[in-house]
């Protein structure tokens, strides 16, 4: 029987998810990324997808530190 995969801690879902927006915005495609990653094309696009909340999220709290 096979053992299950580690679950990703939430640090490593950034760091690749950066990683993979950084090679999606200098053109390279979604099925591309996965097969250089390892991973399916749903879990590339959902790491990405993590990563720009993050930045979204990041710049929100600066902003109101900013204001405040």
């Amino acid at each position: 029987m096979a053992k299950a995969k580690k679950p990703m801690s939430q640090r490593m879902k950034l760091k690749l998810g950066r990683e993979i927006q950084e090679q999606y915005d200098h053109g390279a495609r979604w099925a591309v990324i996965a097969v250089d990653f390892d991973l399916s094309e749903y879990k590339v696009k959902q790491l990405a997808k993590l990563y720009r909340q993050d930045c979204d999220r990041r710049a929100h709290q600066n902003q109101l530190t900013l204001f405040d």
